[in-house]
This record gives structure tokens, C-alpha cells and sequence, in this order.
């Protein structure tokens, strides 16, 4: 069932003050906090307007990096449609804190809180699993900030296919990266992430894939677009190849901004998280 709420966080105290990933390291602090207020103002009423309910957690002033709320937790409905959430791990210490003020989130809207064993020391949730909520596949990337054990866990609590997929280039870090999901048909990747295997089972996964070419990716994290309902696809502004692309298949495009969050590695799809 997909979800049809988003969740997000205001952007009140984000900066880049620390080097967690290949694109803040030339960008501490160098956020326009007004410019990045209007982007993500900007996206909540994107998703308003296409018919979603936008929920809010309160930003906390010293957790720069709230305003990605796809890393802190996994939900979903177990198979009778209770409400339940797997939190992260999250692997950088400057974010680690983010995830208690996830769970009090959770706990309120009475979801069933899910913690990690000790043996998995990370997982970032969201960043590195991406759903096809239609077929009920969960697509696992594992490697830099999420452990391949996780996923054996996550298939004991949910009843998600899983396809792990093992990412190989430093610089694209979490699968939100290079690997977003258009439609049960259609995925979009970035093809130096993955080995072979990996390929294989995206291949094997989908009848059309889009390749993005990897300047655009990095210019403009195309494959963190985000597709909400099979429909519209929501991306950074500023692509041409991927823009064609997404023009062939029929569906509508729609182009944001969200560059001074680029300066920390995340753009659409990290600045949201869908819940039920």
C-alpha cells in the first residue's frame, strides 16, 4: 500500500558545518539559510499541490542534517496494516542524535518502534532503501552507510521482497544517489554505483531503465528524484538528457530547486520520507 503522507523538516538550523560525504566538502559554511527556506517552502507545497499531506517534525538547532528525513527510519505496515518503524544507525556522529526525536515522532502516531540489535552498528534507513511500494520490493543498497547484514533483520520483520544492492562508488553513498524508482516499469540509475550483480538485479527488476550520465547525476542528483504516485517526477532543475528522458515515457516532470541542499549530498528524494 503506498503511503500517502510526506514527512519533512524545516530547514530552521540547517548548514553545512562538518565534511560527512564528497559534496559537503567544499561547502562548509557556504548555505544561503534564506534560499534554502524558499527550496524546501518551494517542494512542501509541490507535494501539497499534487494531493499529499505534508507532516512536520520540529527541527532541533544543534542537527543540521534533520532536514533529510529520509535516513532516520524505515515504515510500513506489517501484513494485518498495523503501523510499524525500523530506526537507523545513523554512521556519521554529527547525525546519530537525529534518530530519538524520529522515534517520539513515531510514538505519538502510534507506530510500533523497532531498534536495531547491537551487531548492526548502521543503517540509514530511506537513503539506502528504496520501494516499490506496488510489487511490495524492497531494493537494499549496502556498503557505505548501511550494513548487508540489516536487510536480513528488515525480511524478519516485514514482508518486503528484498534485493540487495551492493554500492561501489564512494562518492554516490547511499542508493538515493543513483537509483530511484519511476514506476513498477521504470527505475532510473547510475550505472558506476553498482557491480555486476547489482546491475543484473536491476536489470532483471525492471523493463525500462534510464541511465543517467554521470556529470548530470552529479550536477543535478537526477536519480534523487523522487516519483510519489507513478506519475509526476519531482527533480533538481538544471537537466537536459534526464528531462528527455522522463519526456519520452509520457509522464509529467517537475522541476525544483533545491541547490543549497545539494552542498550537503541530498536533494528531492532526501528531503522527504513517506508514512502512513
Amino acid at each position: 500500500m503506498n503511503p500517502l503522507k510526506i514527512l519533512m523538516c524545516s530547514p530552521e538550523f540547517f548548514e553545512v558545518n562538518y565534511s560527512g560525504n564528497e559534496f559537503m566538502k567544499g561547502n562548509i559554511d557556504n548555505v544561503n539559510k534564506e534560499k534554502a527556506m524558499s527550496q524546501w517552502t518551494h517542494l512542501k507545497s509541490v507535494y501539497k499541490d499534487l494531493g499529499y499531506e505534508v507532516v512536520l517534525i520540529e527541527p532541533v538547532k544543534e542537527l543540521v542534517d534533520m532536514v533529510f528525513t529520509a535516513n532516520q527510519s524505515l515504515p510500513f505496515l506489517d501484513a494485518e496494516g498495523n503501523k510499524k518503524v525500523i530506526l537507523s544507525k545513523m554512521k556519521n556522529d554529527q547525525r546519530k542524535n537525529e534518530v530519538k526525536y524520529f522515534k517520539d515522532f513515531y510514538l505519538r502516531r502510534d507506530y510500533a518502534v523497532i531498534e536495531l540489535p547491537d551487531e548492526i552498528r548502521y543503517f540509514e534507513s530511506m537513503g539506502d532503501c528504496v520501494i516499490d511500494y506496488e510489487r511490495n520490493i524492497l531494493f537494499g543498497g549496502y556498503g557505505f552507510r548501511t550494513e548487508e547484514k540489516t536487510y536480513d533483520f528488515i525480511a524478519n520483520y516485514t514482508d518486503f521482497k528484498i534485493v540487495k544492492l551492493k554500492l561501489i562508488n564512494p562518492v554516490l553513498y547511499h542508493l538515493d544517489t543513483c537509483f530511484s524508482i519511476i514506476n513498477s516499469d521504470t527505475a532510473v540509475i547510475q550505472k558506476s554505483a553498482f557491480d555486476e550483480t547489482g546491475l543484473n538485479s536491476i536489470k532483471d527488476s525492471f523493463k525500462t531503465i534510464i541511465y543517467a550520465e554521470e556529470k548530470e547525476n552529479l550536477d543535478y542528483f537526477v536519480c534523487n528524484c523522487h516519483c510519489p504516485d507513478g506519475k509526476n517526477v519531482i527533480v533538481q532543475r538544471g537537466s537536459i538528457k534526464f528531462i528527455e528522458d522522463i519526456t519520452k515515457t509520457g509522464l509529467n516532470l517537475i522541476e525544483v530547486e533545491t541547490g543549497e541542499f545539494m552542498k550537503s549530498g541530498g536533494s528531492v528524494f532526501c528531503m522527504k520520507i513517506m508514512i502512513y
